[in-house]
């Protein structure tokens, strides 16, 4: 990421996906996860950090979701998105049922019981603000910064 986008508003960010978005073809993908610093996310840091009393005017913010990932590919000229929450693909979720409720209420579809989330689009921009909503709402992003992403390898 460049210096640059370390800085990047939300709007910008959305608006730079939704042409990343929409220019993905059948052989590409990318896909989403919110970074995790391992030293601040661990136990031993929250135990050693100075308590403090004091309000706060902002919410507290949701916390980060390491192992669930959002991925974008093409499928016969569809935009389709999913939501993998499935740990390890046994199963077992990373998301609470409150989470998983807010993923259903962003607009993500869900088939069955298991924690599989999906949803197809034909506007790079609407995918863009699910994409956005659902890293900042559910999966704990406070900045664009916070997003790692990855794409398909080029030739």
């Amino acid at each position: 990421m460049s210096d640059g986008q370390l800085d990047e508003t939300w709007g910008s960010w959305t608006a730079r996906i939704a042409a990343d978005l929409a220019a993905l073809t059948d052989d590409d993908w990318l896909t989403f996860t919110v970074h995790v610093d391992s030293q601040a996310s661990s136990t031993y840091a929250a135990e050693q950090a100075p308590r403090r009393w004091r309000r706060s005017a902002r919410p507290a913010p949701h916390p980060r979701v390491p192992d669930v990932f959002l991925q974008a590919t093409v499928i016969e000229g569809v935009l389709a998105l999913e939501c993998i929450c499935d740990t390890e693909f046994e199963g077992l979720t990373d998301l609470s049922r409150d989470e998983q409720s807010t993923l259903a209420g962003l607009g993500w579809e869900r088939e069955g019981p298991e924690p599989e989330f999906s949803r197809t689009f034909t506007d790079g921009a609407a995918a863009a603000r699910l994409v956005h909503a659902s890293l900042t709402e559910v999966l704990g992003a406070a900045t664009p910064a916070d997003v790692d992403i990855r794409r398909a390898p080029r030739p």
